[in-house]
């Protein structure tokens, strides 16, 4: 990681002329151009910023301006090089970040092999994972809009619930009608049932996202964890599966199907209760009574 240093000028918020501005875009293309830089932003002064102590179980915020200006960091690189030497020789071909006098620090960051044998097969194997998603710009956009329907839910928000529908996505709901089509109905749907529902959780598990150029799909499992536990709308998990089409530069969702499989000898809902169990109904010939 190669770290800008605040200085005075950055910290002010004095913005780069047009010249340093054309030797950093200069300089960056050369660093991608020899496959070196993975990521690299500027950030905003801290008078723009928050810090978040920790106390045991206690969070305080608190808000910018921070005075130890030579401590603060007003950008950063991600290169991936061969050694500390290299790192240093592109750094001192780097155009001045500041208007004054600057710093910029380089540190390594961690791989797996620095953790040794605590690192186990199972943490090496989630480590991988995640760095699949992260790579995935067009999957991290997705599930950021999953994450921003979980908490649209908790919240109750009726807009945000339908922010990313438009007038021609239909959803196959887990409550009647079979089939509502167009965000507005979508949302008067949630009107209609969430006022009556007690506090919870959204809670999604086995997510799995297939994620192309303008199309993508994600299917897995959703349960509201209900407070009190044996509230009714907490008893299964649901099946859901959401399609998704990119337009003019935005995902949206095109189609939703939410379901619960059901006993074909008894015509009940067959509820979900762990989702690691792919249990059945007997078919036997006692199986109705």
């Amino acid at each position: 990681m190669v770290i800008v240093k605040a200085s005075e000028s950055s910290e002010a918020g004095k913005m780069p002329d047009e010249k340093l501005l054309t030797d950093m875009g200069n300089f960056n293309e050369e660093l991608v151009e020899a496959g070196i830089m993975k990521a690299g932003e500027g950030l905003k002064p801290s008078s723009q910023g928050v810090r978040v102590h920790f106390q045991g179980s206690d969070r305080t915020v608190t808000d910018g301006p921070f005075a130890e200006t030579k401590e603060l960091i007003a950008g950063y690189w991600i290169w991936e090089v061969s050694s500390m030497s290299e790192a240093i020789d592109w750094v001192r071909r780097c155009p001045n970040p500041m208007m004054e006098d600057s710093d910029i620090e380089i540190r390594p960051i961690f791989e797996m092999a620095d953790f040794g044998d605590e690192m186990t097969p199972e943490l090496r194997k989630q480590e991988a994972a995640i760095e699949r998603k992260t790579q995935d710009d067009a999957e991290a956009d997705v599930r950021r809009m999953v994450h921003q329907w979980n908490t649209a839910l908790e919240a109750r928000d009726y807009d945000g619930l339908v922010a990313n529908y438009t007038e021609t996505s239909v959803l196959y709901g887990g409550i009647p009608p079979y089939q509502t089509v167009g965000a507005q109905n979508i949302r008067k749907l949630w009107e209609g049932c969430l006022p009556h529902f007690p506090e919870f959780k959204s809670v999604h598990q086995n997510l799995t996202f297939e994620v192309g150029d303008d199309v993508a799909f994600l299917h897995g499992l959703h349960q509201f964890q209900t407070s009190p536990a044996d509230h009714p709308a907490g008893q299964s998990w649901m099946r859901v599966t959401t399609c998704f089409r990119k337009m003019h530069g935005q995902w949206k969702v095109l189609h939703e199907h939410v379901s619960l499989p059901f006993n074909p000898m008894t015509n009940e809902a067959w509820k979900i209760k762990d989702p690691a169990v792919l249990d059945e109904p007997s078919y036997g010939a006692d199986a109705c009574t």
